[in-house]
């Protein structure tokens, strides 16, 4: 959901809120790490910390290694905002929201992506409804974070590449089991590199999960076997990332020289014509000149198989990697959208159900219903002491739109922007549509 009455209550603009939103993610850290864990730019932490000190909403404290910043306690900061609320009920409903993001903050747990409710056939497409009901509600199950690849815009940066064991991922497949989940989506890092995957496999198997996902950069599935046997395990669809037909553009945004490989990955994939099959192309400055013909590539691809196939283009988060290569890579939606317009044109007039995420609704009037955004919702699992706890919030705060965005027909359902795009180039670009399609 969106903040208004902390914020109005606080007498924050957007880009102070944003700052305040970042610094929920952690509890205290040093000044120069402050801009990349918040996604703004340092010369705007710069202009925009100190306002917020002075009003004793962040704290500092100096130490002999430098100043550090962290939030005040969460009840200090809803106490300064309680009796300035215009909307006392939607104040109380917001803080109680943002006392369980801190509250579940480092906690255990699993994300689970569930289908959203629409059961309106005219805003949805059959195709991408099949592939969403089939493979939804399931658990976003990460093995680790070890991968083949180091892809300039991977969100999981430069963290220590790691493989969980197993017995930890059973224990998150039981859990997830113990609250009827029966589909699970095995993703990384590169769960191919995982040396147990054939294990976790049949243990989801042996717990009663009836979907299992792969969702993979497609470089290992290129190895004669490796999928044949991934599917005797019990496989039932896979997701393979590709961004671009263009092999020099790939493999520079991959920074590895297997683009051969991913292709013949496609290729595995199509011999087994049972297998429902995503792919996900990460939209930057780089390849977004060749949507059109990465769309001519998949439909290409979709011809020439019998999968159910539902690729997707992402629009580029700036996170982690993609954050600190943001001035390469992130480029203003207003940039873009002319070729993605043309890629989603080409697609669906060869009859191949395109989607598009993380691409605000007003910017693509007459093809809403191919926002995947549409289909589907996220939200954390979290053991709790005192029983599960469900936790949307602390994703949708990854999320932003601008204060004209309240007036917008479509503001339920519309994602906005990515808030660290937001702290990169505002909100101009969009524009409140103003009778419903």
């Amino acid at each position: 959901m969106e903040f208004e009455a902390i914020p109005e209550a606080l007498a924050l603009d957007p880009e102070q809120w944003s700052l305040v939103v970042g610094f929920l993610g952690f509890r205290e850290e040093p000044s120069e790490r402050v801009p990349h864990l918040v996604q703004m730019t340092p010369d705007r932490v710069e202009a925009v910390l100190p306002v917020l000190v002075a009003r004793d909403l962040v704290r500092r404290r100096d130490t002999a290694q430098g100043p550090r910043f962290g939030l005040v306690p969460l009840e200090d900061l809803l106490g300064r905002a309680a009796d300035r609320a215009g909307d006392p009920d939607l104040f109380d409903l917001e803080a109680d929201l943002l006392r369980r993001v801190v509250a579940t903050r480092g906690m255990p747990g699993v994300t689970v992506i569930s289908s959203r409710e629409d059961r309106d056939p005219t805003r949805r497409v059959p195709e991408i409804t099949r592939y969403a009901d089939t493979l939804m509600p399931y658990i976003d199950l990460r093995l680790g974070t070890r991968c083949n690849l180091n892809c300039v815009y991977c969100l999981l940066g430069h963290e220590d590449r790691t493989t969980r064991p197993v017995a930890e991922v059973v224990a998150d497949l039981a859990f997830g089991r113990e609250r009827n989940l029966e589909r699970v989506a095995l993703t990384g890092g590169e769960p191919t590199l995982h040396p147990d995957l054939l294990k976790i496999i049949a243990a989801a198997r042996a717990l009663g999960y009836r979907q299992i996902t792969l969702v993979t950069n497609g470089v290992t599935l290129s190895i004669p076997g490796v999928l044949d046997r991934l599917v005797a395990a019990g496989i039932t669809a896979v997701g393979i990332s590709f961004d671009t037909p263009d092999k020099a553009t790939a493999e520079a945004l991959w920074q590895s020289p297997v683009f051969d490989r991913v292709v013949q990955g496609f290729d595995a994939v199509g011999r087994h014509p049972q297998l429902l099959l995503g792919s996900i192309a990460v939209v930057t400055r780089r390849n977004a000149a060749q949507l059109p013909d990465l769309a001519r590539w998949w439909a290409d691809r979709n011809d020439a198989m019998d999968n159910l196939f539902v690729p997707n283009i992402d629009f580029v988060m700036p996170e982690e990697n993609a954050w600190l290569h943001r001035d390469d890579l992130v480029p203003r939606l207003s940039d873009v959208m002319a070729p993605v317009r043309e890629a989603l044109g080409i697609a669906h007039a060869r009859g191949l159900p395109l989607t598009f995420r993380g691409f605000p609704l007003c910017l693509l009037p007459g093809v809403e219903r191919y926002s995947y955004d549409r289909y589907m919702t996220i939200f954390r699992l979290v053991r709790g002491p005192d029983g599960d706890v469900f936790d949307r919030t602390a994703i949708d705060l990854l999320r932003a739109k601008g204060p004209q965005c309240r007036s917008c027909m479509l503001r339920r359902e519309c994602t906005g922007v990515s808030r660290s795009y937001g702290n990169l180039h505002g909100f101009d670009e969009l524009v409140p549509v103003r009778g419903a399609p």
